[in-house]
């Protein structure tokens, strides 16, 4: 008598996800950037463990309004921008556009191309899931002027930008302008400021921030990537970057001194504790990234459980995922693959 072999639905596999945030909803960085990988990562999950599909991903083309870490990327053109929203989207996936920019003036408002990206934004938000994030409450002003329903998120760089001590006080403020906000990285290690927060339902949580916790140029080197991308060819911009950097230690890693809570990389331990008092949303942040490779690394060893009873189970997930990269394709590359072709007679 043969027997009937049961699909495997998701109720099966949330054992997977238990012991380590198993009501988190997630957010992957690097959209409008690394959209290929992230296509590719978000459709396998989606059919081989869509307990960790985001509900969003993050990422803004370069803009005035946005800032960029290294390279100075080209706009988008809005065709493919458009298209990437659509096909995010198609898998049920919103597009948080993000303007880091904390440096923004009233004569940067007017800009055609950011404004542009904005009204696409607007316009192609079939399934309502898109939102905007900003770091300027000048620039937040601005856009809820234009689309008062368009949700408003206030973003890392806006308290790493604060002049003023941040205290749960300056959050619970924030949570009342804005429709979420974003804890500055170093806050997520601080028990005293996060379970004095009000609303923690309404707050985001950077869960991988690759810079030491006793950073203390933070702010400055913000300043310099803003007037860098006003000025974009001054190698003594580029220079003064290098030099903040090396005078802060952001690169001295050595082998001996090694310490789990040297960078802001949350341990295991703080992001149950974050859960633990009602923080539900975690972002998994690619705008520090020379490359996407980095980013889908710390998708895997964010979302999935490593302990020493699932590992091989989280391994076996990674690895399926990864593999779908390489994959045989129907279409072969072209450098004719933009354009259009119409026949006469």
């Amino acid at each position: 008598m043969s027997s009937i072999i049961r699909p495997i639905t998701v109720d099966d596999i949330r054992f997977m996800v238990d012991q380590h945030l198993p009501e988190a909803v997630w957010t992957f960085g690097g959209a409008l950037r690394f959209d290929t990988s992230l296509d590719i990562i978000i459709r396998n999950l989606d059919r081989s463990f869509p307990l960790r599909k985001p509900g969003r991903v993050a990422g803004c083309p370069a803009c005035k309004w946005s800032l960029d870490w290294y390279t100075e990327r080209r706009p988008m053109s809005m065709t493919h921008y458009g298209a990437a929203i659509d096909n995010y989207a198609a898998q049920s996936v919103g597009v948080v556009l993000t303007f880091d920019n904390p440096y923004i003036s009233e004569d940067m408002l007017n800009d055609s191309y950011a404004n542009a990206l904005l009204t696409e934004l607007y316009k192609r938000d079939r399934i309502h899931l898109n939102a905007v994030c900003v770091a300027s409450d000048l620039l937040a002003d601005h856009i809820r002027k234009l689309y008062p329903r368009l949700p408003l998120y206030s973003h890392a760089n806006r308290v790493i930008a604060e002049r003023s001590k941040r205290t749960a006080d300056l959050y619970n403020k924030l949570a009342e302008r804005y429709d979420r906000v974003c804890l500055h990285p170093v806050d997520g290690t601080k028990p005293a400021i996060y379970t004095a927060i009000n609303k923690s339902e309404n707050f985001d949580i950077i869960i991988n921030d690759p810079l030491p916790r006793t950073a203390a140029l933070r702010r400055e080197h913000l300043m310099l990537l803003a007037e860098i991308r006003r000025d974009p060819y001054n190698a003594d911009l580029r220079q003064r970057r290098i030099s903040l950097i090396e005078r802060d230690g952001w690169h001295h890693v050595t082998r001996e001194a090694l310490r789990q809570k040297y960078s802001c990389n949350l341990t295991r331990e703080e992001s149950a504790a974050l859960y633990a008092v009602g923080y539900r949303s975690f972002i998994v942040q690619a705008s520090q990234f020379r490359n996407e490779m980095t980013l889908l690394w710390d998708i895997f060893q964010c979302t999935l459980d490593y302990s020493p009873t699932l590992n091989n189970k989280s391994a076996l997930i990674a690895s399926s995922v990864m593999s779908a990269f390489g994959a045989p394709e129907t279409d072969l590359p072209s450098g004719l693959r933009q354009f259009s072709f119409t026949h006469y007679e």
